[in-house]
C-alpha cells in the first residue's frame, strides 16, 4: 500500500514536470543580448503575447526553421514580441548566425541554460508562448516541420485572450 502511494505520488510529479510552465506566469529573467544590450523580460509582460524562442547555433534543426523566424518578425513584430533565448552558444557563433538569417529581434545569451530550466527546456529549438498576461500558453518541443504549422500557432497566441 506504502509502495503504491510513493509511486503514485512520484508519477504526479512527473506529469507536473512534464507540462512545464503551461499555465502558469511566465519565469521572468533578465540577461544581456548579443548586441550586448540589457533586457529585462518583466519589463515587457502584460503589454503584448511573447514568444520565446529557445535555440542554439550548432543545432541543425535550428538553422532549417531560422527562415521562419525572421518572417515573423516582418509579418507579426508589431502584434507580439519575439525574443530569442541562445542557450550555451559561443557569442561570437551565435553573432553570426543571428546575422546571416536577418533576426532582428532581441536575442538573450543564456550562457549557463539557467532560463532554459526554468521553462524546463530540455532541446533545441524549443518555442513557449507567453499570452499578453503573463501566462505561459503554449509549448512546441522541438522544430516546426513545416511554415504553415508555425504560423498557426503564432496567429493562435496573438487571437489568445485570458
Amino acid at each position: 500500500m506504502k509502495r503504491g502511494l510513493v509511486l503514485a505520488l512520484a508519477l504526479l510529479q512527473l506529469a507536473a514536470w512534464a507540462a512545464g510552465p503551461l499555465g502558469r506566469p511566465a519565469p521572468s529573467f533578465a540577461g544581456v543580448t548579443l548586441d550586448g544590450a540589457r533586457f529585462d523580460l518583466s519589463e515587457h509582460l502584460g503589454r503584448r503575447p511573447i514568444v520565446l524562442h529557445f535555440w542554439a547555433s550548432n543545432c541543425p534543426p535550428c538553422r532549417a526553421e531560422a527562415p521562419y523566424w525572421a518572417q515573423a518578425q516582418q509579418a507579426y513584430g508589431d502584434r507580439l514580441l519575439i525574443v530569442g533565448v541562445d542557450v550555451q552558444d559561443l557569442p561570437a557563433m551565435a553573432r553570426e548566425f543571428v546575422a546571416r538569417y536577418g533576426w532582428s529581434f532581441p536575442n538573450v545569451q543564456d550562457g549557463t541554460a539557467a532560463v532554459a530550466a526554468a521553462y524546463r527546456v530540455t532541446g533545441k529549438p524549443t518555442t513557449v508562448f507567453v499570452g499578453i498576461d503573463g501566462t505561459v500558453v503554449g509549448y512546441h518541443p522541438g522544430p516546426y516541420g513545416n511554415a504553415a504549422a508555425f504560423e498557426r500557432d503564432l496567429l493562435r497566441l496573438i487571437r489568445w485572450r485570458p
